[in-house]
Order: structure tokens, then sequence, then C-alpha cells
């Protein structure tokens, strides 16, 4: 039994377990009972192994479940604060005035009370705020393994409030932790304790220090670290975005080029000193263990030791070695520690291209061989990791560039046989004297500057087919049993021409299905997005239109101090409307709507602007302020026309689909009763938007009459000098929508407006409670959809 076939069973077992009752353990091991009769003695004996493994698979699941629940729990749903005790698990991130990192605690108590020891030490992540300078740099000498006592207010952590938005309770369930945790620099004790992973973590420290003493330039600097040690919190958000929308990301993570180039840089070292091949091979393994926990011991980069380390070791031996055994023995023992690294994205891209390189790459020396060689592979090597990622990519965070493939090809190279070993070179040189680096550091500089200067250009290009709709599970089962299926082709001869275009052809025809082109062909999708105190409202009209009434805002203050900016901001348009646009697959904006120039409006809308093909721009037509004038000329700066409306105004998206402009017209109302009013018609079913009119706008409304409506946009997120009786009367609406922020402190909606809307018998969503609202109207009717459950 090969540990091939053992790795497959493994993965089944784990996923079945993940995602159905229990009973399948007991129903898998009666199908097999009763499939016996009917399968040839030949194959039993390797279908029950593959049988029982995927069983004893599911029940290590289930067992290490019931190990990672959590005894703190309790206290995080009362949101307790609560002294623990522990130690520091995880690199300490600091970003301006927030420190986080993992915490294993072992023991708990009241503010008052004694210590009670946990049954099973607990993870949990611990959010510390600082206050002052000299706390960001005491923070920054924490490292794993210290002794840690903190006064901390547990709670849960926030699922998704956004389709296909980045689930962070998801995401920290996966890494074994159900409680986050909230403290202040002052309530936390910190005391220094020996430890591996501590010492490795301050050796790394100490290359980091070095590389910032050694390139001047922050950029690179940044970049550097974490090419050569995996620290990829200092590369900047600009360098990090233009990596992720090429598709060169990876290049940043620890991988098997990094494990071969040091271990034969190490190995050559060893073989001029005279050191035996034997004694030198087994001393190159010792060296990749403290390398990959130098590195920070990610996933891909354990992934690449385990493989490298067993390689090593076969030379020894002198055993041929089989890469995709190698493979899929890594995979066990990784998985037999901690079966929830299947759901690790970098587990998942790791393990994914790695299989794909082994697999398909030695079919480039059967095609093209007129070609060299290196050519040959290099091409090889390339279009195989872009093929088996792309469903990784699309389905975790829907974007590949199609440019991706091409600058793989031409970069990668560049940066990995040329800036990595250069880098290290001049890490070496620098632990004799400094000034022996200078030639590595300056040559390196010019070359990131050379390759980043023309890539920084090309992403600035808005290029079709670059976001992906979050893909159906039929989609991507297909596509497995695609890259599956072609090997075996190969292997029985089906590598023909017409075979090859034959292959070609069902690959372009999955990535036309990735596209979704006949989904809701016949509807009309309206997402009421949670921006929190803000609106932003996406209508998919089929699959032909969108529209984008507003794009919420960020109020921002300035920080106090340098050391307080963060590194990152978040911004709603950057991290909320735009990612759900990726999501659906939207590239192109037929009309933006800016109802009115508040900042919780169309503040995000200049994160949006660089990054989606646009229509137009609708907006009420009065003089725009200062921020709306910066929006207004980057929209012009691109072409995109800038035009009002007035009322009566009616235009057509299809049959049985009708818009019409409301409000305002030449009216001297100003401010939020100057907001862009449409109203929306789509199979016999009328959606009112409102923006943030209040009582002046709602009574010119009135007054030039209004009809009932089945669903209503709650004017100024719920607001009590909006949603007045008269308008209510005018369209007693069926259902209603409000965006607000969660606990926002304008204490939206108003009592009294939900009072109003109830006398209506008015069914009420809100974003604060529901998260995002998806109202669908097609031929049968309206039908909805709430991110979370309303509580």
């Amino acid at each position: 039994m090969s540990l091939w076939y053992a790795s497959l069973a493994v993965m089944s077992g784990l996923l079945l377990s993940a995602y159905t009752h229990p009973a399948w353990l007991a129903g898998a091991a009666g199908a097999w009972a009763a499939a016996a009769a009917f399968i040839p003695r030949a194959h039993r004996g390797r279908l029950a192994f593959c049988s029982c493994l995927s069983i004893l698979a599911g029940l290590h699941f289930y067992g290490y479940e019931i190990l990672q629940q959590s005894e703190l729990k309790p206290l995080a749903v009362q949101e307790r604060s609560v002294w623990v005790r522990g130690e520091i698990a995880s690199f300490v991130k600091r970003d301006g005035d927030v420190a986080r990192f993992f915490a294993v605690v072992r023991e708990w108590r009241e503010e008052d009370g004694s210590w009670q020891q946990l049954g099973l030490n607990e993870t949990i992540v611990l959010r510390v705020k600082l206050s002052a300078a000299e706390e960001a740099a005491a923070v920054e000498r924490w490292c794993t393994g210290s002794e840690l006592e903190a006064l901390a207010r547990l709670g849960l952590p926030q699922g998704a409030r956004n389709p296909h938005a980045f689930d962070y309770a998801r995401y920290l369930h996966w890494q074994g932790v159900h409680v986050v945790g909230e403290t202040a620099f002052r309530e936390v004790r910190v005391e220094a304790a020996a430890s591996i992973r501590g010492s490795f973590q301050e050796w790394q420290k100490a290359g980091a220090e070095r590389i910032d003493s050694l390139f001047a330039d922050q950029e690179t600097a940044g970049y550097m670290k974490s090419l050569l040690l995996g620290l990829g919190q200092d590369v900047t958000p600009e360098l990090e975005a233009m990596y992720a929308n090429l598709g060169l990301s990876h290049i940043l993570a620890i991988s098997g080029l990094h494990v071969t180039l040091v271990s034969s840089m190490f190995m050559w070292c060893l073989d001029r000193l005279g050191v035996s091949r034997r004694w030198g091979l087994l001393a190159t393994v010792a060296l990749l263990v403290g390398y990959i926990l130098l590195v920070g011991a990610s996933a891909s980069a354990v992934r690449s030791g385990l493989m490298g380390g067993v390689g090593l070791v076969c030379q020894v031996a002198g055993k041929k070695l089989d890469g995709k055994e190698v493979w899929a023995g890594a995979l066990l023992v990784m998985l037999a520690v901690n079966p929830y690294q299947l759901w690790h994205v970098g587990f998942q891209l790791s393990f994914a291209v790695t299989l794909g390189l082994i697999v398909f790459v030695p079919y480039s020396q059967h095609v093209l061989v007129r070609v060299p060689v290196w050519i040959r592979t290099l091409v090889a090597v390339t279009f195989s990791a872009q093929l088996v990622s792309f469903p990784f990519l699309v389905y975790h965070f829907h974007q590949f560039s199609p440019l991706s493939w091409l600058v793989n090809l031409l970069a990668t190279p560049v940066l990995s046989l040329l800036a990595l070993p250069l880098g290290y070179i001049a890490l070496v040189l620098a632990l004799i004297h400094p000034a022996l680096a200078a030639v590595p550091v300056w040559f390196t500089t010019w070359l990131l500057g050379w390759i980043h200067e023309p890539l920084y250009a090309l992403e600035q290009k808005v290029i079709p087919f670059t976001y992906w709709p979050h893909p159906e599970w039929w989609w991507v089962i297909l596509y497995a049993c695609f890259l599956g299926i072609l090997p075996i082709l190969w292997n029985r001869g089906y590598h023909r021409k017409r075979d090859v275009a034959l292959c070609f052809a069902l690959f372009l025809g999955l990535l036309a299905a990735a596209r979704q082109p006949f989904a809701g062909s016949e509807e009309v999708r309206i997402t009421f997005l949670d921006v929190g105190q803000g609106d932003s409202i996406v209508v998919e009209i089929g699959n032909q239109k969108v529209y984008l009434m507003d794009a919420g805002g960020t109020m921002r203050q300035p920080a106090a101090e340098p050391w307080m900016e963060k590194r990152d901001p978040f911004e709603v348009g950057k991290d909320v409307v735009l990612p759900f646009l990726m999501a659906r697959g939207i590239e192109k904006i037929d009309r933006v709507i800016m109802t009115h120039g508040d900042l919780d409006h169309i503040g995000g809308m200049e994160a949006l602007v660089p990054r989606l093909f646009f229509g137009e721009v609708l907006v009420n037509g009065k003089v725009p302020e200062e921020k709306e004038a910066k929006i207004r000329e980057l929209f012009l700066k691109k072409g995109v026309p800038i035009t009002t409306g007035a009322p009566g105004q009616v235009w057509s998206d299809g049959p049985g689909i009708e818009w019409k402009w409301l409000h305002p017209g030449e009216t001297t109302l100003h401010g939020n009763d100057a907001s862009v009013v449409l109203q929306l018609t789509a199979y016999n079913k009328t959606v009112l938007f409102t923006g943030d009119i209040e009582q002046g706008g709602e009574a010119a409304l009135v007054q030039n009459g209004l009809s009932p409506v089945d669903v209503l946009k709650v004017a100024h997120h719920g607001s009590n000098t909006s949603s007045t009786k008269e308008l209510l009367a005018a369209i007693t609406p069926k259902a209603a929508v409000i965006s607000a922020g969660e606990n926002n402190r304008y204490g939206h909606p108003s009592a009294m407006v939900l009072q109003r809307l109830g006398e209506h018998g008015t069914a009420i969503y809100r974003t604060d409670r529901h998260g995002a609202i998806t109202l669908i109207i097609s031929p049968a009717g309206l039908s909805w959809r709430t991110q979370k459950l309303d509580t």
C-alpha cells in the first residue's frame, strides 16, 4: 500500500468528518462490507486498507475536535473580564498602537478570585492596546515562550458580515482558537522564559535588524525580510497588493526553492571544507530543522523541510526517491500532528502546487524537444503552478490575473534565482564585515527596482478577467477531476495533437464555466452591504448591468504620533466593497450613484476608481464639497462621464425592469435632503432607494406623488429625522432595509422609526443585526438572504 493512496484516504476521511454527520463512519464500513462481494479479490486488500484508513482519519478528526473544545467560551459569551495566565505562543505583531499574538492559557481567575486550572491548555488571540511609544518598544521585545499574565476582556471572534468576505471566526476555528481577548499594556505582565522557539525568534529578529542596517530603502528591506526570513509584516502594503494582484505572492513565502538553495549552499561549503558526503548530508538535515524554525515554521516551510530532509536521507541511504510518495509522507505527518491544517490556505497552496510540479513538469521533457531543456522546464514549472493554484486563488481570494502566467514566467526566475541567493550571500558576508555585503546589497537593490518599476506600472492597469466569482462546489470538483485525469490520459498514450487540443478545449470550457455566464440571468439581485455606519448598495440586473449606490466611508483621525500609524489602515471601499465586487466577479460598474457628498456614503469610492471599469456616474447636481470634488476628479481623469437627472426621468434595463429618478430636481434643498432618490421596478416589484433624505426631502417626495412600494431602503440609517409618518403612509412598504453600524454611537436605528414601521406591518432587515442583506427579485417574486441570523 503506497503512501500516495494513504494520503488520499486520509484527506477524504477528514473532509467527510468535517462536513457530514458522524454516521458516515458506520456507513463507510457497511458500504465496504456490501461492496466486497463485487470487488475482484486482487483489489480488496487495497480498498479495505483505504476504507479503514479513511475511517481512522475521521476518528482522529473527531478526537482532535474534542481536544480543541473551549472552556473559556462561556466566559467569552458573557464578555467577562478575567485574569489569564500562560505563555506567548506566536510572533508578536505590532501595528500602530495595537499588538496581537496567540497566547496559550493554562489558568484563569476572577479579578478577586483564585486561580482555576484549565483541563487542557487553550489558545486564544490577545489584542493589547498601547498608549505610549515606550510600550510599543517593550512589546517588540516580547517573544514566543515568554510567561504571560493579563487582565483581558474575553469575547467571541467576529464572523463574516458580507458574502464571501474574510471570516475571522472560521479562520481562528481552524487555528484551534475560539476566544479572543482585549487588554491594555498596563494590565499585562510578561516575563522572559527560555524556549527553543523563542531563541530562534530572537535570531530571526537579529537577522531582520541586520537586513534593516544593510538595505537603506525601507521597501527593499521589508521585501528582503519576507523573502529571506519569512517576516511578511514589514512588506509595504503597496508592494504586497501589487504582488497579490499579479499573482506573485508565492515568491514571498518560504518554499522548496529556499530549502534547496540553503541546503545546496551549505553542502557546497561543507564539501569545500573536506567534510565527507555522508556527514555533510546528515549535517544539512540538521541545518534544515534549524532553518525551518528560524523562518517561522509556516506550512510551506515545514512541508519543504520535510520533503527536503527525506530527500537527503534517501541520498545517504542510496535509495531512489519517488516524489509523490515523499509528498504524501509529508502530508500524512503534518495532518497527523494537526488535521486542521487541511483548511489552512497556505497548507493547501503549498501541497497542491508541489504536487502539480511533481506530476506535470516531467511531461515537459516530451514536448517541444527542439527547445532547450531549461526553457521547457521553466515554462512547465510556471504553467503547472498556475494551473494547479488557479482554483485555490479564485476560491479564497476571487482573483487571478490573466497576466499572471506571463509575469511569473519572466519575473519569478529573476527574483528567485538572483534576488534570493544574493540576499543570503549579503547576510552571510555581513556577519564577517558589513562592507563585504555592499556589492550584493547594491545589486539586489538595483535589481528589485528594475523589476518592480514595470510591475507597478502593469498593476495600475485594469485588466479584464482578473476578478472571478466565488466558484460553485460542483465546479471545484470538475476542475479537480480534470487535473486528476490529465496524467492518466497521458500515460495511456492520449497525447497526440488532437488529444492535446481536446484537453485545451475542456480547460477553456472550465474557465468559461468559472465565470458563471448564465447565473442569475432572469433576476435582479440587490445587496445591501454591511459597511458599518454608512451606505453601499450593489444592484445586479441579471448578468448584464451593475449599479453601485454609494460605497460607504471610513472616518479616520490622523495618528497623534508617528509610532501610532497603522501599516495598512482599514478602509471600507478597499476592505469591504471591493472584495464583495471581486467575489461576484464584477469588473465593470455600469452606473455609479453618489447620492450625496457625505463621507459615509462616498468615501469608499476613492479605492474603487483605480480597480474597476465604469460606465457613468450619477450625482445630485449640487456643487460638490471637497471630498466629493476629489472623487469626481478621479472619475473624470479616467474618462467617466458625470451626469445628473430630473424628477420623472425614466430608463429601462430590459423587459420589466425600469428605473425612475424621483429626487432632487431644481430645489433649494441641500445636504442630506438633496440625496438622490431612485425607484426601481423589476418584475412588478418596486424598491425605493432614499439615500439620506430627511423631513424636507421626504415632504418634497410626498408632494410630487408616491405610490406604494414593496421594499424601502430606510433613509439616513433609521434616524428619527427621516421615515416620517407621511412618507410611510404614502408608500406603505411591505419590507424595509436599514443600513446602520453595529453598536453605532448615534443610536441608529431610532426606536421611533422602528415603531412607525411596525405600525404599517413592515418587515425590517438591519445590517447591524443581519450583516449584509440580499434581495433577489425574479418573475417568481421576492426572496431574502441575510449574512447573519437575527440576534
